[in-house]
């Protein structure tokens, strides 16, 4: 066989193309009403003229309690360390409050939606996931502190001062393992977690 018989695939730009990475992240995703009441709250401040933005999809709504990291390949001790790390947690359902409407800096700053009081339960929640996650050596992609807050659009430029809003009662009894390929705009649910009453 010549040399230009040879398989192509070794040479440089030629290799087979790298598959998606796995996003994986613990959230809370709000329950259908609480959707509906986000979203009226984003359509008011979209037709306000407020805020110039690109705006989030309501189905995308979260709360990011720990992000895991992007994954060339959801390995099963990754999902068993995490699940492992979750089944932990002794947190009792409670309700969130977001009142308010702020920026977040950055190029495209994140118009996020938040709660003007410390909310004591969420915090502890956030604060034994993080622990559960670093023995499992999971916790390294974690933040050192949690700004509890749910994205809905990505501003043309930062919000002048925080807007005020109608409280959004949100209760939350469940946490998720969620999962997406970077680039994609669906999320898909590895497994739902109710907090022990």
């Amino acid at each position: 066989m010549s040399d230009a018989d040879q398989p192509q695939a070794g040479l440089p730009g030629l290799e087979e193309p790298a598959g998606p990475l796995h996003r994986l992240f613990f959230a809370l995703v709000p329950p259908e009403p609480v959707r509906e009441q986000i979203a009226a709250t984003a359509s008011a401040l979209r037709e306000s003229g407020s805020i110039e933005a690109r705006w989030v999809k309501p189905a995308r709504y979260h709360l990011t309690l720990a992000f895991l990291g992007d994954h060339p390949t959801l390995r099963p001790s990754l999902l068993e360390a995490a699940r492992a790390a979750i089944g932990k947690v002794r947190v009792a359902p409670f309700t969130w409050l977001p009142d308010q409407v702020a920026s977040f800096t950055g190029r495209r700053p994140p118009c996020v939606l938040r709660s003007t009081q410390a909310s004591p339960a969420l915090q502890t929640l956030w604060e034994q996931l993080r622990r559960e996650l670093s023995l499992v050596r999971l916790g390294g992609q974690i933040e050192r502190s949690f700004t509890p807050h749910v994205t809905l659009a990505y501003g043309q430029r930062d919000l002048p001062a925080p807007i005020e809003v109608a409280p959004i009662a949100w209760p939350v009894d469940r946490v998720l393992l969620l999962h997406s390929e970077v680039g994609a705009s669906d999320y898909e649910t590895l497994g739902s977690w109710r907090l022990p009453g």
